[in-house]
């Protein structure tokens, strides 16, 4: 290892940590991610609280495994790794790779990349993914030298709050997911959205079959998982999404049989808003429905270039 990584320590690191990402994504940081930023300082006050969430950095959303890049003494990169299960086997998720701006053209993202490589060919793991900005040509050149394949370039599209005071459909009427509809449901979900994509989300398609564990564990999250049925021109489409107190938009999931996407868009994302009351998102597959978005008066957040190595 290069004498200036070291594994990431979050007794020691976390606020130097904190003022890195504030650096590096300040121009796509949102309201969650400032929040975010502002907990891990808060946390790292705590000499007490951070040596406990040292052992068990994932029961407080905290960045635990990854590698940092000192100069003279101070943290100037950090990679971040988060660990995750994607059909019975784990998989590592490159969650961010941050350099200062004056440290940048060093090689040092470069390094830090190889070392969590290694690091996590070591634990016998046999995946690894990561996601980057589409106009970030500098980072895709580099994961393509380091034998990173793409697999697929996604959107993700918003709809801010303001937008809940828009019109609603008329003639529409969503109501609760019947519990018998779950199987067409987890069908058309599962034509829509790759199994990556939802294993990175947290959303799991099978947690759409009625389940009391589920439930129990959703209240000890506070968490609230809903799932929404309408039907337009007698075709049956559906809409998941799991709501935390706490954070300022949803992740919604539509599920539309073929050929009546555009139509369940148009209907299912202004009435779920109004509900909410929050800031909407949807992540769709990049130029697919694009048209549809916009006429919704929704925004393009990002384009994600979702890349993948197999270790041997």
């Amino acid at each position: 290892m290069n004498k200036s990584i070291r594994p990431l320590h979050v007794a020691t690191d976390l606020y130097q940590i904190a003022d890195l990402l504030s650096i590096c994504f300040s121009d796509s940081m949102d309201e969650d991610g400032e929040r975010y930023i502002a907990y891990l300082r808060q946390f790292s006050q705590s000499l007490l609280f951070t040596k406990i969430a040292e052992r068990y950095p994932e029961k407080y959303s905290l960045p635990g495994e990854g590698f940092v890049y000192e100069d003279g003494g101070r943290v100037v990169g950090n990679i971040t790794l988060s660990p995750m299960k994607f059909e019975d086997e784990t998989v590592y998720l490159i969650s961010n790779v941050a350099v200062e701006p004056e440290h940048r053209g060093r090689g040092i993202a470069k390094l830090l990349t190889q070392t969590a490589l290694r690091y996590i060919e070591c634990k016998g793991v046999k995946q690894v993914w990561l996601q980057v900005k589409q106009g970030n040509q500098a980072a895709i050149k580099l994961y393509d030298q380091l034998d990173f394949q793409s697999f697929m370039v996604r959107t993700t599209w918003m709809r801010k709050k303001t937008n809940v005071f828009l019109k609603r459909p008329e003639k529409f009427a969503l109501r609760k997911r019947k519990k018998g509809e779950w199987k067409i449901q987890r069908e058309l979900l599962e034509s829509t959205y790759p199994v990556e994509l939802t294993a990175a989300y947290e959303f799991e398609i099978a947690s759409v079959q009625p389940n009391l564990k589920r439930t129990i564990r959703d209240f000890f999250l506070s968490r609230v998982t809903l799932h929404w049925a309408a039907e337009v021109n007698e075709q049956l489409g559906f809409v998941s999404y799991a709501s935390f107190q706490d954070q300022s938009y949803v992740n919604l999931w539509i599920a539309a049989p073929v050929g009546y996407e555009q139509q369940f868009l148009k209907t299912l994302v202004p009435a779920v808003q109004a509900r909410l009351g929050k800031e909407v998102r949807l992540n769709y597959p990049q130029h697919e429905y694009g048209d549809c978005f916009h006429e919704l008066g929704m925004q393009e957040l990002n384009t994600l270039v979702w890349k993948r190595k197999y270790l041997v």
